[in-house]
């Protein structure tokens, strides 16, 4: 019923339960329908806040593009540095389109690097705009 899907949500949530504890007198049933829609939103505002987190983060961004902090998946750990690689470029590598309108606005790779951290491997994305 309620769906937080970004923090403007999540702190219009917030609100809505405070406004919602205030005492307001009304009878036993409309308290009730009060209570159950709260129950809701506090399990919503749970959910949110519990979500996993992601394996990519944004470093820095602009109008041409972002760079991208990926952890790559934990079966790759024990492999390679060629294998890291190929699996980022099937499954990150985002491939640049030839079109025949300028600025289409498409993402693309612009470079990619490969390192280990702390046992797992990671890769700093370039990834930018046709603008």
């Amino acid at each position: 019923m309620f769906n937080i899907t970004d923090n403007e949500k999540l702190r219009d949530a917030y609100a809505l339960l405070m406004f919602m504890q205030k005492d307001v007198p009304a009878s036993s049933k409309k308290k009730a329908n009060v209570k159950n829609l709260a129950a809701t939103i506090k399990r919503e505002i749970r959910s949110y806040n519990n979500r996993p987190a992601s394996n990519v983060r944004i470093i820095s961004g602009d109008y041409n593009g972002h760079l991208d902090l990926v952890r790559l998946p934990d079966e790759l750990d024990r492999m390679h540095e060629e294998s890291a690689a190929d699996w980022f470029r099937n499954n990150c590598y985002l491939e640049a389109y030839n079109s025949q309108y300028d600025c289409t606005g498409q993402e693309f790779t612009n470079w990619f690097y490969l390192f280990r951290r702390q046992g797992h491997w990671f890769a700093y994305h370039k990834v930018c705009f046709d603008v």
